[in-house]
Parts: C-alpha cells; structure tokens; sequence
C-alpha cells in the first residue's frame, strides 16, 4: 500500500511541477516546501507509536547526515530543476533509468556480479522505457510485425 502511495505522489509531484504555476518558483523553495512537508509525515509517523533508534555512535551521525544530504536532498533538487527544463515525461523516463546506472556502476566500480535477475530487471527496464519512448509509432511497428507472418489459410472439412 505504502508503495502505491508513494508511486502516487511522486507522479502527482512531476507533473504538478510542470504545470505553469510552480513552474516558475524557483526550485529551492519548491524542494524546501516539498521537505518541509516530509518532516511533517515523519514526525506524524513517529507520534503513531513508532519507535527511533538514534545512532549509538558519533560518525554514523554522519553518514546519516550524508545519507541524507546526498541521497535525498541533492536528487531531489535535481528532479525539480529537471522537471522545470525538460518537463515530467522525459524526467520520469530518465528517473526509471536510475537502477540501469546504479547496477553499471556496482559492477564496474564496487565489483558486483551481475546476476540473471539483474539481467531480468534490466531487460523489462529497457522495454517499457522503450515502449514508452516509441510511443504512438509503436502500434505502426506492431501492424508492420503482423503483417510478416499473414494468417494461414483455414481447411475445410
């Protein structure tokens, strides 16, 4: 559910940052609206009975300071700012390329095997962005591929 949710929101956020309105506030008070926000449902999930477990060491604050600010808030910052160039479709259609560059670089970088479901994950990636791509030339395509194997003539009994 949590993921519907969030699939939801991020799609309602690309386009909604398109439209003419927010596409002329600048991107640093789109993305600290847009945080603010997310502090909120945070604090609000922990008033729920959720429990925090703070860091028992002082440098793993740090990583979660990196975590954060590299992570999160610079791509975010970037969504925004590419959202306002390019508008929502090729933003999202370069958003879902993002595990096709973090599997590239777990192999050639941190020495990650590539395994058949990577391979899997990867294939359906590069469809649908292709299908998505191609668009309405795409039903041209599939009457051309019909058309190379014609129906068979029926027997008569």
């Amino acid at each position: 559910m949590f993921v519907l949710l969030s699939a939801l929101t991020y799609a309602i956020y690309i386009v909604g940052v398109n439209q003419s309105a927010l596409k002329q506030t600048p991107t640093l008070t789109i993305s600290f609206y847009v945080m603010c926000i997310a502090t909120v449902l945070f604090f609000c999930k922990l008033g729920m009975g959720q429990n925090l477990q703070l860091p028992s060491h002082w440098y793993m604050w740090g990583n979660i300071l990196a975590l954060s600010v590299l992570t999160t808030t610079v791509s975010f910052v970037c969504t925004t700012l590419a959202i306002q160039y390019i508008g929502s479709t090729p933003t999202a259609i370069l958003g879902v390329l993002e595990p096709v560059t973090a599997i590239f670089f777990g192999i050639t970088v941190f020495g990650e095997t590539l395994s058949i479901r990577d391979i899997c994950g990867l294939t359906l990636i590069i469809v649908a962005v292709t299908l998505v791509v191609a668009g309405d030339n795409i039903s041209t395509i599939l009457v051309r591929f019909r058309k190379m194997f014609p129906k068979l003539p029926h027997k008569k009994k």
